[in-house]
């Protein structure tokens, strides 16, 4: 479903379900963040939901479910204040992460296709997340914004994923909105 206009990045609390056929192959990027292949299986199979609440418009709570056998669901923080924080993910073990927003000039500079314009409803602005395991096998990049994509507006997160074996990987993920939560 097309993201209603009110949807923006300071007003993105809702549910939002990953549109697999738009967006590129997930478990190319599990493969270089080191999950096993039962794992990345299972997740490919699976419909995922993120529902998002918003404490303030700085700090953004994501639930992320899977509807599959055995796959926990995980919830990650992100405070847009640029401040490197740790948790304790279920596939990734100890990771780190930090947020901030970024001009609309970097992330067109940052996404897989330029050709792709991202919207600008958010003052010109975009949200970079960055993460990557504690133990330094991976890190990622994430930039999210609103694009048009198929005659529908689109939540998109423009992924960049590298591993210490100097392997990457760029994609779009891409986000129907489902509903308010």
């Amino acid at each position: 479903m097309s993201a209603p206009s009110s949807k923006t990045l300071v007003k993105l609390q809702g549910r939002w379900k990953l549109n697999k056929s738009l967006s590129a192959d997930v478990a190319s990027i599990l493969a270089l963040q080191g999950t096993s292949k039962m794992i990345r299986s299972a997740i490919g199979s699976a419909s995922v939901t993120l529902t998002i609440s918003q404490p303030s418009e700085e700090e953004y709570h994501v639930k992320q479910t899977a509807t599959a056998a055995a796959i926990p669901g995980t919830t990650e923080q992100y405070i847009l204040d640029n401040e490197w924080r740790t948790n304790k993910d279920p596939f990734f073990g100890e990771v780190k992460g930090r947020s901030r927003w970024i001009s609309l000039d970097e992330g067109t500079e940052m996404q897989e296709d330029s050709d792709e314009k991202w919207e600008d409803s958010d003052e010109g602005k975009l949200i970079l997340a960055e993460s990557g395991s504690m133990d330094g096998i991976w890190e990622s990049t994430r930039v999210w914004g609103f694009k048009e994509l198929e005659g529908a507006r689109r939540w998109i997160q423009s992924v960049h994923v590298w591993n210490k074996e100097g392997e990457d990987f760029r994609g779009n993920m891409v986000y129907d909105y489902d509903s308010e939560d």
